[in-house]
Parts: C-alpha cells; structure tokens; sequence
C-alpha cells in the first residue's frame, strides 16, 4: 500500500515548516500533492486556502480546466486579474509616505496626494514632489522587477499623483495589459512600456508579482494549482479546455521550468493537484512521459510504508494514519 498523509496533517506542516518561516523569509518551493480520492483534494485545497488567508497571504488559484496553463502568459493574465493592483499600490504609497517624513492619509474621495497634504499641513504640490522623486528609487530604479514590469508600477503609483480624472484613465490603461483585457502595446507608449505580454516576457513579470506583493507589505503568495484536467485522454467536449499529447508536454514544461526558477520566485509557494495518474508510469499523462519533469519530482528514494512531508511530492488521503512528528 503507498503510504500518504492526512490533509489537515500536511497543510500544518506546510504551515509550520514552510508558510510561517522559509517563505515568509524569501524562500520558494513547489509542492506536486496528489489525492488518493476526490475528498482529499477538497480537503487540501481548503485548508491550504485557509491557511494562508490567516497568515495574510495572498492566496491565487488557477484551474487547468478553465486556463490554459501550457502558456505562460494566459497563467499570467489569470493571476493579475485575481489581484486589486489598486490596493498594492496605495499600500506601495502609503510605506513610500512614511519614509518620506508623512503620515499616510485616511480614506477619502480626493485624490491621494491631496489627502495626504491635508493629514499633514502641507501644500499638495510639495507632497507630490516629494513622493515623485522617491518613486524613482524606490520603484523605477529596481533591479529585482523587470523593465516593463517597474515602469508599470511606477506609473501605477503616479496615477495616485494625479487628479481623479487623469489617474483614473492610467489605471484602467496599465491593468487593462496587465490582466490581459487589452493585448496590443499600442496605448500603453506614452507611459514608456512598449512590449506585449507574450511567453517570452510573462515569466519575469510574474517573477516581479511576487516581490511587488511583498513590497505592498504582504509575507508572500499561496498559489494552488489543480492540474486534474491534464489528466483528460481524450476531448470529451464538455466546454471545458482539452490538452492534447503537445499541450500536455507543454505544460509539463512549464512546472519544469517553475521547479528550476525557485531561486527567482521570491516568498512564494506552488502547490500543484494532479490527478494519481500523474504518477503512474503506466499512464500516458503522467509525469513519466517527460523526463525533465520526472526526474525533479520522483522520489530518489522511497520507502512505501513511510511518508516525507518535506518531499516535492506527496500522497494525501482522508484515510492515512497519523504520521509520527
């Protein structure tokens, strides 16, 4: 019999071992959790989720099923448009405030610099001076965010620079390419971003999420995965998306690529739900069919009648026995 772990067993282990100190501290891991039956991927998904909503992460969720997850940049457009970018960056400007000597302002209706120079006593044009030029350092100038990707954000926060009207219009422009909404590059020239979102780019720009999320003030992103639909042979043609034996490689690929870029993806953790079939070598979708993929998650070695939490991959069901600590 595999040996596996009880759901609400592992999400505390992946709480105390990794959520409460290895990712909050800048780590990155991904996790491949394979349910025995259906209740233990409702059972973990659930606790994880809740998990990282106590701890104040921010959980993302993405479904083979409904995104195509052999691209990279419809796995970007889907997670940008879970995000309120306007909460990061009022939170971005809000930090930026205290550094610069002000108090942050109160909620309000008036455009933020205006509400800042009134909590403060000051005159809102010095407020926007002075918050221009340290957006400059502390937003434009980083070396961690890609190019598009921090000019972006820097626009972004000098939309709360601007009048209602005026930012309003660069909001709606920046997460409209952000989130996918508008796929051409065309609008976003006058704010200095001349690129789309493309396979090539949209790995690095989410590498730049992640620590854009931290920046806000938030210890990292929960990111789950369900990867069941990989498991479909064949297109039953019930709407939802169908990966054919190419897609299936592709998106193979794509964890593959996400196992290798861990140093990259800063306070974050993956936790990806395949189906059993994804570690039957028998099967023809499962990791065995691509050897880059297989060789990073299989157990080296394995004993049958014990479980390793601590493993890139793991078994859960509902009826596993306690797993000594």
């Amino acid at each position: 019999m595999t040996a596996a772990i009880a759901p609400a067993q592992w999400a505390g282990f992946v709480r105390r071992e990794y959520l409460e100190g290895f990712i909050r501290d800048g780590g990155a891991t991904i996790k491949f959790c394979v349910p025995l039956e259906e209740a233990a991927r409702a059972a973990t998904w659930s606790a994880l989720s809740l998990t990282g909503q106590e701890l104040g992460y921010v959980v993302l969720k993405l479904d083979a099923a409904t995104t195509k997850v052999h691209l990279l940049d419809e796995v970007f457009f889907h997670l940008a448009n879970q995000i309120d970018w306007l909460a990061l960056v009022d939170a971005v400007m809000k930090k930026l405030c205290q550094r610069e000597g002000y108090e942050p302002p109160d909620t309000g209706q008036s455009p933020f610099y205006q509400r800042v120079a009134e909590k403060n006593r000051v005159s809102p044009d010095l407020v926007r001076m002075d918050l221009r030029r340290a957006l400059d350092s502390a937003v434009f100038r980083r070396g961690d965010l890609t190019k598009d990707f921090r000019v972006a954000m820097t626009q972004l926060c000098r939309a709360l620079l601007s009048d209602v009207e005026e930012g309003g219009a660069i909001l709606r422009t920046i997460t409209d390419w952000l989130t996918g909404k508008n796929r051409s590059a065309a609008p976003l020239r006058p704010y200095l971003i001349f690129n789309r979102v493309t396979r090539s780019n949209a790995r690095r720009l989410l590498e730049s999420l992640l620590r854009w999320i931290v920046t806000a003030g938030f210890p990292g992103t929960l990111l789950l995965v369900d990867l069941a639909r990989l498991a479909v042979a064949r297109n039953p043609r019930d709407g939802k998306l169908y990966y054919t034996a190419g897609n299936l490689l592709e998106a193979f690929e794509v964890l593959r690529e996400f196992i290798d870029s861990t140093d990259r993806l800063a306070h974050c953790l993956i936790a990806a739900f395949p189906e059993t079939s994804f570690v039957d070598d028998s099967s023809g979708r499962g990791m065995a069919k691509y050897w880059a993929l297989n060789i990073r998650v299989s157990d080296e070695v394995r004993v049958r009648e014990m479980v390793n939490p601590m493993a890139a991959l793991v078994r859960l069901s509902t009826n596993a026995p306690e797993v000594p600590p």
